[in-house]
């Protein structure tokens, strides 16, 4: 998601996450974010993405 810069950004949109190593919908992104910071999860690799902030950033701005 970083190289292609897109416009607008859905829940359903697809993007290759390198920490989970596995294609991820934005909507389970955002998920596995709240969660982990919902239940205080700070070692989770989803609360500490930079690659889920740029994600968030970016659906947050279309």
């Amino acid at each position: 998601m970083t190289a292609d810069v897109k416009t607008q950004v859905t829940e359903h949109d697809n993007f290759f996450c390198r920490a989970l190593q596995l294609n991820l919908r934005v909507e389970n992104c955002l998920a596995n974010y709240v969660d982990a910071n919902a239940l205080n999860l700070r070692n989770s690799v989803c609360f500490k993405c930079n690659q889920g902030a740029e994600v968030r950033a970016a659906y947050a701005n279309s």
